[in-house]
C-alpha cells in the first residue's frame, strides 16, 4: 500500500523479563527483522506514513517508522512529528479526573447534574463514572451534530449543544454504547472543579511531570501545531488533505509524538505519575444495570487476543490513526502512529505481539460447529441502531446474512465459538444469549432481536408526510417533499437528500446512521404533525411540522 521512503530500525537492548506465565524471549535480531517484514508489509506504494514503537520493562526494544507527515514538502515522519490520537485522549481524561478524585474535588459516583445544572431537567441520575464507561445514555456529539447539519463545530459550541440535550437514548446502566459525548462533558466538569482550564490542567499534572514536552490539547482546528503530521487521503492517484471540521477535547484533541507516548506507557508499566491503583480502575471492567459485564472500564477495554489479555484503545479521526495496546503480564506495550486513514495498524500491533510472545500463543482453532436446531436459533431480524436491521437466515447448516428488507443473501462462515467471518477486513459477528454483537475493530455494538416487520400499505400516500419539520431545541429543520416518487428529507445545510424507505405506513428508514428511522406522528384526524428520528447514538429526537 505505501512506498517506503525511509525505514529504520532502533533496536540494540536484550532484555530477559520474566513474567507470571514464564521466561519471554528478548527481542533479538531475527524477531526485529519479522516485525520489519510486518511492518513494511503494510506500507507499499503511498506516500502517508506510520511510526510504531514496542516498551518492554519500560525500555523502548523496537521503533519503526516510514512516509510522510507533510507531503506538499517532502517532510519524513520521524519521533517528534506530531500526530492527533483522537479516541486515546480519553485515557488521559480518565486519568486527570482520578486525580482530582483523589484531592476531594470529586466523587466518579455523583450525579453529574451537580457539576451541569444546564442538564438538571434528564429524567434520571447519570453519575460521572457513566460518563467515562459509555453508559450513560445521551446521544453522541458526533450523530447529533449531523442531525443539526454543522459542517464545522469546535469544543466550545459542541458544548453548548451537549448542554441543550432534552431526553435521553436509554435510562443510565441499562446499555453499554460507545461514544464521545461522556468524555466532553467530563471535560467541562474537571473544567468547573479545578478552575482551570482543561488543557491547562492536563499539562500540569500529566504532561508537564512525565516531560510529555511536545504534547498539547487543541480545542480549535485552526489551531498551528509544531511539526504536525497531515491528515490525507488517496482517491485515484491523487492526494487530498483531510482536515478534521470539528475539534472537541476531552474525548478526543490531544496531539502527541511516539516519543511522549512511550512516556506515557511507561508511566503505566511503572507509575510514577499518579497512583496504579487509577490504572487498576481504568482496567476494570463495566457491570451493567442487569449484572451483565462490558469488555469496556474507563478508557481502557480489556480482550484476550489468542490466550494473551491484553488491554487496548484506539483513535481514529479523518485519516489519523493511532492504537496503544498492553500486555500487563509481560510489561510489554505496543504503540502506533498513522496518516494513512486504515486500520493496518491493528494488523501491526497484533501481528508484533504474535512474533515477540510466540512460545504463549495459543493458535489452538477447536471450536464447536453449529448445526440444526443450534444454528437455527440464531435466526432472526437484529437491530444494530434504529432503522438498520440485520436478518440472518439459515440453510442447508449453512448461516447467510441480508440487509432487512433485501433478497440478496450472503454466507458467513463461523470462525469460532459463535463466532461468525463479517465479508469487511476487521469485521466479524458473534452470538450470545443476548443478542447479537457487531465487532468492528476495536469496536462492540450490541444488537438485540427484534420483530420489525414490513408492513407497507400498497397505496402508501406519501403527499400527507411533505412538509417543513422544526427541532426548536437545536433551532434546525428538515423540509420533507416527494422526488422522483421518493420520499425525501432535506437540510439546508447540506448538499444532498437523504431518501427515505417506508417499513410500515408511518415509518421510514435511511441509509444515515443519524437519520436511521423516522416515525411520523398523526395526530387524532390522522393528520401528520411531526416526527421523532432515532439512529445511531440518538433517539427519538422530536421535530415538530411548522409548514
Amino acid at each position: 500500500m505505501n512506498h517506503i521512503l525511509k525505514t529504520v530500525t532502533v533496536l540494540a537492548l536484550v532484555i530477559a523479563s520474566q513474567s507470571i506465565l514464564g521466561q519471554v524471549k528478548p527481542i533479538d535480531k531475527e524477531t526485529t527483522r519479522k516485525i520489519d517484514s510486518l511492518f513494511n508489509k503494510y506500507h507499499q506504494q503511498d506516500k502517508r506514513g506510520s511510526i510504531v514503537s514496542i516498551i518492554k520493562n519500560e525500555q523502548v526494544v523496537y521503533s519503526n517508522k516510514t512516509g510522510l507527515a507533510n507531503i506538499e514538502h517532502q517532510i519524513p515522519i520521524n519521533n517528534t512529528t506530531t500526530f492527533n490520537i483522537a479516541s486515546n485522549s480519553k485515557q488521559f481524561t480518565m486519568f486527570l479526573a482520578l486525580l482530582l478524585e483523589e484531592e476531594g474535588k470529586l466523587s466518579l459516583h455523583d450525579d453529574i447534574r451537580l457539576y451541569l445544572p444546564e442538564l438538571k431537567h434528564l429524567p434520571n441520575k447519570i453519575t460521572i463514572k457513566q460518563l467515562a464507561n459509555h453508559t450513560h445514555g445521551l446521544p453522541n456529539t458526533d450523530e447529533l451534530s449531523q442531525l443539526i447539519g454543522a459542517n464545522t463545530m469546535n469544543h466550545d459550541e459542541a458544548v453548548k449543544m451537549l448542554l441543550n440535550i432534552k431526553q435521553v437514548s436509554f435510562e443510565a446502566g441499562e446499555e453499554h454504547y460507545y461514544n464521545n459525548t461522556g468524555f466532553m462533558l467530563l471535560s467541562v466538569i474537571i473544567e468547573r472543579v479545578g478552575n482551570k482550564p482543561f488543557e491547562e490542567q492536563l499539562e500540569e499534572k500529566i504532561f508537564a511531570p512525565l516531560k510529555m514536552n511536545n504534547t498539547s490539547v487543541i480545542r480549535n482546528s485552526n489551531t498551528v501545531v509544531n511539526n504536525k503530521a497531515y491528515s490525507y487521503i488517496l482517491q485515484d492517484s491523487v492526494y487530498n488533505t483531510s482536515p478534521s471540521n470539528f475539534s472537541t477535547i476531552g474525548s478526543s484533541g490531544i496531539y502527541t509524538t511516539i516519543e511522549d507516548l512511550n512516556l506515557w506507557v511507561k508511566n503505566y508499566q511503572k507509575t510514577t505519575v499518579g497512583k496504579k491503583e487509577f490504572y487498576e480502575k481504568m482496567q476494570t471492567l463495566t457491570t451493567l444495570n442487569s449484572g451483565k459485564k462490558t469488555n469496556y472500564g474507563l478508557g481502557l477495554q480489556h480482550d484476550t487476543y489468542k490466550g494473551i489479555d491484553v488491554l487496548f484503545h484506539g483513535g481514529g479521526t479523518e485519516s489519523y490513526r493511532s492504537y496503544i495496546l498492553h500486555a500487563p503480564e509481560y510489561q510489554l506495550s505496543l504503540v502506533f502512529l498513522s496518516n494513512k486513514g486504515d486500520m493496518a495498524g491493528l494488523d501491526i500491533m497484533y501481528g508484533a505481539l504474535e512474533i515477540i510472545l510466540k512460545g504463549h500463543i495459543q493458535n489452538d482453532t477447536k471450536f464447536e460447529v453449529l448445526k440444526g436446531n443450534e444454528l437455527k436459533k440464531l435466526q432472526g431480524t437484529y437491530q444494530v441502531f434504529p432503522g438498520n436491521y440485520y436478518n440472518f437466515i439459515v440453510d442447508n447448516d449453512k448461516l447467510y446474512f441480508q440487509f432487512f428488507g433485501t433478497t440478496k443473501k450472503y454466507h458467513f462462515p463461523q470462525i469460532g465459538e459463535n463466532t461468525f467471518e463479517y465479508p469487511v477486513a476487521h469485521y466479524k459477528i458473534s452470538f450470545d444469549e443476548d443478542g447479537m454483537v457487531l465487532h468492528q475493530a476495536d469496536m462492540d455494538y450490541f444488537c438485540s432481536k427484534t420483530n420489525v416487520k414490513l408492513e407497507i400499505e400498497e397505496d402508501l400516500d406519501l403527499n400527507k408526510f411533505v412538509g417543513t419539520y422544526k427541532n426548536d431545541t437545536h433551532n434546525t429543520s428538515y423540509e420533507i417533499v416527494i422526488k422522483n416518487g421518493d420520499l425525501m428529507a432535506l437540510h439546508p445545510n447540506k448538499s444532498f437528500g437523504i431518501k427515505l424507505y417506508p417499513l410500515t405506513k408511518n415509518t421510514f428508514s435511511s441509509y444515515e446512521g443519524y437519520f436511521g428511522k423516522i416515525d411520523f406522528i398523526p395526530n387524532s384526524n390522522g393528520i401528520i404533525k411531526s416526527f421523532n428520528v432515532s439512529g445511531q447514538n440518538l433517539k427519538n429526537i422530536p421535530f415538530i411540522k411548522i409548514m
